[in-house]
């Protein structure tokens, strides 16, 4: 893959919102004697964003998540001076300690994904100045499980309009089957690709993967996006119909178990299974290490043999697809340039005016998405590009 440094010199390149923020950080300090904790995936494009952070003054502690670290990233960051904890291995009680550590540190911002480091500060009694999250799954845990918890102000950049059409529709749905195709080397053309989850990741597998030539099946619990489905173009189905007529499964919904082993049993033999969630446990990937025996075919290919003429094919562990399968690289640099832009002013925000804001989980502001949609239209309309 080349060395880190060229890389992020690359990524760099083609994130010009980001890199005009950092400019304005440069000047203007927002950060400066602050401490930001970050959980998140650890690769180029995180790099560039850290590099905008560090330039406004921040000091920067990260820590990446199992089976998407790039581990030579990660000497490039402790190289502009950015503290990384420890490798996490694929102990969850590891991770835990991981967490528990960097809450204690005392961060005044968190950006987190997944919501694991907020909870973090949660149970350790902690409130910093504020916290931006990512992710659906984080949103969800923080609204249904902590909602009269969180003594802080979160900006949820996954409310954000612009994230769900550009990173989450565009961006993930063309990562997710490139990383699908990729990974198995198979044609998707007249195969029955379910999806689970018509959310904006959910929609936007679904369109491309009806690009690769696949007839596609939206399974989900509310009628109202199986209609949209329907009226995208989709087929719509419950989850044990689909099981039988599908070939290839992709979970996108931010939540747990929602292919289990029941499920699975129903599966065709040779079904290929792969997850676009935040979370690795929307495919029981555990359960089904006990019920089957695995080979692992190559490094994110693993067969489960279910019985004599059954066996399915898990991509990556089950973990998110686009950056744990093996050769693949997330979404779009040009789409997490204006993710990484939401989170970057949103930070910015909560540094200057924390107090101003109400507690708990809430959008993006309107100025930001506007300042933000601006941007990206500048940038794609710049005569550079042509």
């Amino acid at each position: 893959m080349g060395d880190a440094r060229g890389r992020i010199a690359w990524t760099s390149r083609h994130m010009p919102l980001v890199a005009s923020v950092a400019k304005e950080f440069s000047r203007t300090r927002p950060f400066d004697g602050l401490r930001i904790g970050l959980r998140i995936h650890l690769e180029p494009k995180t790099a560039v964003l850290i590099d905008a952070l560090i330039r406004g003054g921040a000091q920067v502690t990260a820590l990446g998540n199992v089976g998407t670290t790039q581990f030579d990233t990660v000497a490039e960051l402790k190289s502009w001076g950015c503290e990384v904890l420890d490798r996490p291995d694929d102990d969850a009680r590891s991770v835990a300690a991981h967490l528990k550590k960097m809450a204690a540190m005392g961060c005044d911002l968190l950006l987190d994904n997944g919501a694991e480091l907020i909870v973090a500060c949660i149970e350790g009694g902690r409130s910093p100045l504020g916290a931006t999250e990512e992710t659906t799954s984080g949103a969800i845990l923080l609204r249904e499980q902590y909602a009269q918890r969180v003594q802080m102000p979160v900006i949820v950049i996954n409310d954000s309009p612009l994230k769900s059409i550009v990173e989450n529709k565009y961006g993930v749905g063309e990562s997710v089957i490139d990383a699908v195709v990729g990974t198995t080397n198979i044609s998707l053309h007249a195969k029955v690709v379910v999806v689970f989850g018509y959310g904006w990741c959910g929609r936007g597998v679904a369109q491309f993967a009806a690009g690769r030539g696949a007839n596609v099946v939206v399974v989900d619990p509310d009628p109202v996006k199986l209609l949209e489905a329907a009226m995208d173009g989709f087929g719509t189905a419950s989850a044990t119909e689909a099981a039988r007529i599908g070939h290839v499964f992709i979970t996108a919904t931010g939540r747990e178990s929602v292919v289990d082993v029941d499920l699975i049993r129903q599966m065709r033999d040779g079904a290929v299974l792969a997850n676009a969630g935040h979370t690795d446990r929307e495919i029981t990937v555990s359960e089904l290490k006990d019920a089957a025996s695995a080979t692992t075919l190559e490094p994110s290919l693993t067969r489960y043999d279910l019985a004599a003429d059954k066996s399915v094919f898990v991509i990556a562990d089950g973990q998110i697809v686009n950056l744990a399968a093996q050769g693949s690289r997330g979404n779009s640099i040009e789409s997490m340039d204006l993710g990484f832009t939401l989170q970057a002013r949103s930070l910015e925000l909560l540094a200057t005016h924390s107090k101003t804001l109400p507690l708990g989980p809430h959008p993006v502001p309107e100025a930001i998405n506007h300042e933000v949609a601006l941007a990206v239209l500048e940038a794609m309309q710049s005569p550079s590009r042509y």
